[in-house]
């Protein structure tokens, strides 16, 4: 019996610790999160960013989101908006930027 109940809560830790798979409103959110915290360490401090769209694909064969994101960036003597593409790996961890 006492197997049972090891072999239980081994099934619940590996469960519980199995990363979630975002999707909808939480997967745009967390994107466009990741994006603004890349922009924020490479731009030059005082610069404001706004994510104003993104649109983005999931490459299932190399697991990254392929996205294109609509920026608007103000700083204290000017101000754009741009396109800029970047690759987001499944994880989150990493952005690279293409355009």
């Amino acid at each position: 019996m006492k197997y049972f109940y090891s072999l239980l809560l081994l099934f619940v830790l590996i469960t519980a610790c199995k990363q979630k798979i975002l999707s909808g409103k939480a997967l745009e959110d967390k994107l466009n999160k990741t994006m603004a915290d890349y922009l924020h360490e490479t731009l030059k401090p005082g610069t404001e960013v706004i994510i104003k769209d993104l649109v983005y694909y999931p490459e299932k064969m190399k697991n990254i989101y392929i996205c294109t994101f609509t920026v608007e960036l103000k700083t204290a003597t000017s101000d754009t908006t741009g396109t800029m593409m970047a690759y987001i790996p499944n994880d989150f961890s990493k952005v690279t930027r293409t355009q």
